[in-house]
C-alpha cells in the first residue's frame, strides 16, 4: 500500500506543479513549449544521424539503452536554435528545455520500467501514451520555474 500511495502522491503533485509554469513563466512558458517540443524531435534526429557508432552512440542510461548522447546533442541544437529564433534564447532557459529533453524522456521511461508497461496509455497509441507527449514538457517547465526564480 506504501508504495501505491507514494506513487500516487507522485503523480498528484509532480503534474500540476509542474503545469504551474504555463501561468507563471508568462510567455516564455510558450518558448519552453516550442523549444521542448523541437527538442524531442532534435533528440531522434540527432540520435538516428549520429547515435550508429563511435562516443555519441553510448547510451545514456541503462533505463533507455535507445536514448545516446548524440540524441542529446540533437536536443541541445534543436533547443537552442528554437528559443533563438523566438527571441527568448537565455543560458537558464535553454539549460531547462535541453534538461527538460533529456530528464524528461529518462524519468518517464523509469517510470515506465517501474509500472512495467511499454506505453503510458492508450489515449495516442504509436507515441506512447499522452504522458509520453508531455513528459519532457513537465521536466522542463519545472527547471524554467527554478531558473527564473
Amino acid at each position: 500500500g506504501f508504495t501505491r500511495a507514494g506513487r500516487t502522491v507522485f503523480g498528484l503533485l509532480w503534474i500540476p506543479v509542474a503545469l504551474c509554469g504555463l501561468v507563471l513563466l508568462g510567455p516564455a512558458a510558450l518558448a519552453v513549449g516550442v523549444a521542448v517540443s523541437f527538442g524531442d524531435v532534435g533528440a531522434w534526429c540527432g540520435g538516428t544521424a549520429l547515435g550508429r557508432r563511435g562516443a555519441l552512440a553510448r547510451p545514456l542510461s541503462p533505463l533507455s539503452p535507445a536514448k545516446t548522447w548524440a540524441g542529446v546533442v540533437g536536443a541541445a541544437a534543436a533547443t537552442g536554435a528554437v528559443l533563438a529564433a523566438l527571441g527568448a534564447w537565455s543560458p537558464g532557459l535553454w539549460a531547462a528545455a535541453l534538461g527538460g529533453c533529456v530528464f524528461g524522456d529518462l524519468l518517464e521511461s523509469m517510470v515506465k520500467r517501474e509500472a512495467g508497461v511499454k506505453d503510458a496509455g492508450s489515449w495516442l497509441p504509436g507515441f506512447g501514451g499522452l504522458l509520453d507527449r508531455i513528459d519532457s514538457l513537465l521536466v522542463a517547465l519545472a527547471l524554467a520555474l527554478v531558473v527564473a526564480a
